[in-house]
């Protein structure tokens, strides 16, 4: 007989496949993929990047909107483990949190793709800053609230993090100087550093029996 936890995520995949395809066919009916073709490569990039997090940070938001809901959704849960308000309180910051980041790489490349220059940029840029420093304070309270496996997991994923960027920045600009690879824009770099601490934040998580 099929374990129920293997059972469980094959259901959870074809319903995220079927999903998916309906997602893709009315993006293309609604004209979005001519949309984003209009757009230069590194937006597109950061806007994708953006999809993702908003997928993630929609899933823990109504995973974590009640004690139910969490059951039947969280992978690692098993029954009769026990479950309380804070764990309910972690996810919903973290959901918000990576909804925030979708905000902050989605603002600047539809700012640019309307056209929003002089005083409408400004305001663009000044309403990142307030976004921004939200998130910063959210950030520090999701790691004063989380348990010591959590808080093991994101410093574990910070450093790492940090090594990657720093070496591969390094190399990235040894190249660049010596004329073997492109330049890129600092919009570029940015993008690059949230997929590779988005990876290492789910490898770190994995590494640690939270998706298990």
């Amino acid at each position: 007989m099929a374990d129920p936890g293997i059972r469980r995520r094959l259901v959870r995949a074809a319903i995220g496949a079927v999903v998916g395809l309906a997602l893709g066919f009315g993006a293309g009916e609604i004209g979005l993929f001519d949309w984003l073709s209009a757009m230069p490569g590194e937006d597109i990039g950061s806007t994708a990047v953006a999809g993702v997090l908003l997928l993630l940070g929609l899933f823990a938001v109504i995973a974590a909107s009640s004690s139910a809901l969490y059951r039947r959704m969280a992978e690692n849960y098993r029954e009769g483990d026990p479950l309380d308000g804070s764990v309910l309180r972690y996810l919903r910051t973290s959901g918000v949190v990576m909804l925030l980041a979708a905000v902050l790489l989605l603002a600047p490349p539809l700012a640019v793709r309307y056209g929003l220059t002089g005083d409408a940029a400004i305001a663009v840029a000044a309403g990142m800053a307030a976004l921004l420093a939200f998130q910063v304070w959210l950030n520090l309270r999701v790691m004063r609230t989380s348990d010591e496996l959590s808080r093991a997991a994101m410093a574990e994923a910070s450093v790492a993090s940090f090594w990657l960027l720093q070496l591969g920045l390094f190399g990235w600009a040894v190249l660049a100087k010596l004329g073997l690879a492109a330049n890129v824009s600092l919009w570029t770099l940015m993008t690059l550093s949230t997929v590779i601490y988005l990876i290492v934040s789910i490898v770190a998580a994995i590494r640690r029996g939270m998706f298990a």
